[in-house]
């Protein structure tokens, strides 16, 4: 990874038309999905997001389809842009895509719901897939599921994780899998950086791991009450917590004891600075976090760049959020504490 300030000052340019508190309020005081589309249209950055399409009875599936779209278009003209940090952060847009287009056809097939995909990836960072999304979105079933991704890495991770008895797909398993993957990528790109950007990145990467590990086994301990051999089974083996630590959130009784050791961590010490309802919501919180201080205070080009992805997946869950609570009549102050801004 390379680095590269004309990146570096563009991402940083394109942050700063993030959405604001003003377009959040008016987003969700919407009536109708198609008032969602008119206002980011007209008075966000994402006024040439939707192309032909008009708001007047926008499918949510579409309206999600062409953010995603117009997300992973712009990804793909910062990495086109500077071409030094850009072939490593389009490798990670790219893997990172593959494996979250794989959980949306999972979660699709798990529930039955209606197809509403078409999902196209631009050619730059296709070069640096293996996968044909519009083959795989046509699989009906697991099996041609399967047959979608057999010549990809990801096929001996999925060929183990069968539907069970009730045709359930185990989509956890398999997200937590895939993504030891992409983080594996990721560790591996870092140790070809110089010495600085190296440790910047590592300690990024770290704090995010750290977090998904203890909350992984949150949920396990809460949720499956799992033993020691399960819930270790779901560990991203990086981070920075150390082995004496996860062992020991791992053979705790309760969740409230996993907690408690993971505060007492260095990591673990953000919890009391990140406000949160729920812990479900904490990942994504100390995500946020971490990523816009990164924005403002980081000198790596990479890092501003990585912060910049996680800052725009973050802007899109919210959209999503306010997309799907205004298409099911949720009342706005029971979405308003699921968006992260």
């Amino acid at each position: 990874m390379a680095t590269s300030y004309a990146v570096f000052t563009r991402a940083k340019a394109k942050y700063g038309k993030r959405l604001t508190e003003k377009d959040y309020k008016a987003l969700l005081n919407s009536e109708t999905v198609s008032d969602v589309m008119t206002y980011l249209k007209s008075n966000t950055r994402y006024i040439d997001a939707f192309g032909e399409a008009n708001e007047r009875g926008i499918r949510r599936g579409l309206f999600e389809n062409l953010l995603r779209q117009y997300q992973i278009n712009e990804f793909d003209a910062l990495c086109r842009y500077e071409l030094s940090v850009g072939e490593d952060i389009s490798r990670y847009v790219a893997h990172k895509t593959e494996v979250n287009e794989i959980i949306r056809i999972l979660t699709m097939l798990n529930s039955k719901e209606s197809r509403d995909y078409n999902f196209t990836v631009p050619a730059h960072i296709a070069k640096k897939t293996s996968i044909n999304l519009n083959a795989l979105a046509k699989a009906e079933n697991y099996e041609q599921f399967l047959d979608a991704v057999k010549n990809t890495r990801y096929s001996p991770i999925l060929k183990k994780h069968k539907p069970d008895d009730n045709s359930a797909i185990p989509i956890t398993e398999i997200e937590n899998e895939l993504y030891r993957i992409i983080y594996l990528d990721l560790y591996n790109a870092i140790e070809e950086t110089n010495e600085t950007e190296k440790k910047d990145l590592t300690s990024f990467l770290d704090s995010i791991i750290d977090y998904k590990n203890f909350l992984n086994i949150i949920r396990l301990k809460k949720y499956y009450n799992a033993d020691n051999k399960r819930v270790k089974s779901y560990i991203i083996p990086f981070g920075s917590l150390k082995p004496s630590d996860i062992d020991a959130m791992c053979n705790a009784e309760t969740a409230e004891e996993v907690y408690d050791i993971m505060s007492e961590t260095r990591t673990g010490k953000l919890i009391d600075k990140v406000e949160y309802d729920n812990l479900d919501e904490l990942e994504a919180k100390v995500k946020f976090k971490k990523a816009r201080h990164n924005m403002y205070f980081s000198a790596s080009p990479t890092t501003v760049m990585i912060s910049y992805i996680i800052l725009c997946e973050i802007e899109l869950h919210n959209l999503i959020c306010i997309i799907e609570g205004t298409r099911y009549n949720v009342d706005k102050e029971i979405i308003k504490p699921l968006l992260i801004y």
